[in-house]
């Protein structure tokens, strides 16, 4: 079971390895746990300390959500949660969103989707 816990706001949140091998990102990431979205996405909090080469990044797409239309990428990548031992991993080969940095959503949270819960 992948474990997880809850923000002060009562928020589920788990923690993952994010790895994008074609630019060499292994990043710890945040996620909260969202049942209504189709795909995980990772946002400019945590795409900016992972290092991610937005000049690099390729099939964009507009996204509409709650705070509005936002520009993404879609991107390959590896997804590795621990489970409560720790000495096993759940992985997943998935597409993400990545979000371009703008003022909407400087601050939202990477979120975990459906894209991966289904698995």
């Amino acid at each position: 079971m992948i474990i997880g816990e809850l923000d002060d706001q009562r928020r589920p949140y788990v923690r993952g390895r994010l790895f994008i091998p074609r630019f060499r990102v292994d990043a710890e990431i945040r996620f909260l746990l969202d049942t209504g979205a189709e795909n995980t996405s990772l946002h400019p909090m945590d795409s900016q300390r992972a290092r991610i080469p937005f000049n690099l990044l390729e099939n964009r797409v507009e996204a509409v959500g709650i705070g509005g239309n936002s520009t993404y990428f879609f991107e390959l990548v590896e997804l590795a949660f621990p489970d409560t031992s720790e000495s096993l991993h759940y992985c997943y080969s998935v597409p993400i969103l990545i979000a371009e940095p703008d003022e909407i959503n400087a601050g939202l949270p990477s979120l975990l989707g459906r894209d991966v819960f289904n698995h």
